[in-house]
């Protein structure tokens, strides 16, 4: 299970406050750490971790963390800063500081939001059944392939419906698992309770190993980063979304032109993620007649954040990182900013008609091509 306290004391005994994790970060030139010593900032972290001290810039370090995983590739001690971070709210909550509004937030709005939009899904589905949300109901009833919707990809609920149909022409009895007492944890991460995120995560495996399923497809990338942080022992396996499209695309056919340049917004969950990929994406939009793809400055593995980690905890520095990928995406002249993350669609998606730039998932653009959006 995982054990965000003893992530924490492995970083307050083996971080030298050496600083780099600070000086890759992309969002510290949107905060008042931009002039700040990076050794500095670090070793406010230490004094928080290691003796419970509070100060301004662990407070701002912690809060402003993009989640982005830019850290983790630079960290000589193979720490993961970007998760202690996160975890690290947990300390602060306890010392009683000041919760963020966003933060503090988190999970009474994303339970009365996932509530609010789960019956306008299932009315996109062929069949209400489709979408499991009870697995007591369900207990008896093995699936093959279960699509994990998650939070998110439910409130992105007609890029999800259009997946769904996508993923019929592959199983025709796809079922569909989702709902605020099936998330990954994510939100309770987010939300500072670190702990309870890994007993919710343990929740979703033990209603998963209930449909029996050969494969479960992961619809968010934050999710499938969840799972393979995690890594449970199961007897199915679990595969992000375009890469089990892009396994199948021969059996999706015929497909119909699609004619639009379109710039591809690759979440930093996928593109450096514990099992990091850019391809399927690509593959995917490639296999659409009419598409031609406009690479970002920042692309791939050296992709921007849409900034939703520091919007909840910091508001003004995360809107400005959102902006200053919004405005990689219209340098490009591309007709669509093209997502694949429900997260993203959520943060980049609002904006696009401030920009005239409309923002669409990339399987949105693959259902206009099937003719089943």
């Amino acid at each position: 299970m995982f054990n965000p306290r003893e992530m924490l004391r492995h970083f307050a005994e083996n971080c030298t406050a050496c600083g780099l994790c600070v000086e890759c970060c992309p969002i510290v030139a949107n905060t008042v750490l931009r002039d700040v010593d990076s050794v500095k900032i670090m070793e406010e972290i230490l004094d928080l971790f290691r003796d419970g001290k509070i100060g301004d810039l662990a407070r701002t370090r912690i809060y402003s963390c993009l989640f982005c995983n830019t850290c983790t590739a630079i960290c000589p001690q193979a720490l993961a800063p970007g998760l202690c971070f996160g975890a690290g709210k947990m300390t602060l909550l306890e010392l009683g500081d000041p919760i963020p509004q966003g933060v503090a937030t988190i999970l009474g709005a994303g339970k009365e939001l996932l509530e609010s939009v789960i019956p306008s899904f299932r009315g996109l589905l062929d069949r209400p059944d489709r979408l499991i949300m009870d697995l007591g109901v369900e207990a008896q009833k093995s699936v093959k392939t279960v699509l994990f919707s998650s939070c998110w990809g439910l409130v992105e609920g007609r890029v999800l419906a259009t997946t769904v149909k996508i993923l019929q022409r592959i199983d025709p009895e796809i079922r569909v698992l989702g709902g605020f007492d099936s998330c990954c944890g994510e939100l309770q991460f987010m939300a500072g309770h670190p702990e309870e995120a890994g007993r919710q995560f343990d929740r979703l495996i033990a209603g998963l190993n209930v449909l029996s399923p050969e494969k479960v497809v992961i619809f968010c990338p934050t999710c499938k980063m969840t799972f393979d942080h995690h890594h449970p022992d199961t007897a199915w396996s679990w595969m992000f979304i375009t890469d089990f499209i892009a396994g199948h695309l021969d059996e999706l056919g015929p497909f119909h032109e699609v004619a639009a340049t379109v710039t591809i917004h690759d979440p930093c969950h996928f593109v450096r993620g514990i099992t990091p990929g850019s391809e399927s994406p690509r593959k995917i939009l490639n296999a659409i007649p009419g598409i031609k793809i406009v690479e970002m400055e920042n692309a791939r593995e050296d992709a921007l954040c849409c900034g939703a980690y520091a919007i909840t905890g910091m508001g003004k520095p995360g809107f400005e990182f959102r902006d200053r990928r919004l405005k990689q995406a219209q340098d490009t002249g591309a007709d669509i900013l093209g997502l694949y993350c429900p997260g993203c669609q959520m943060i980049l998606g609002a904006e696009g008609p401030n920009i005239s730039l409309p923002v669409e998932s990339i399987l949105t653009l693959l259902g206009k091509s099937l003719r089943i959006a």
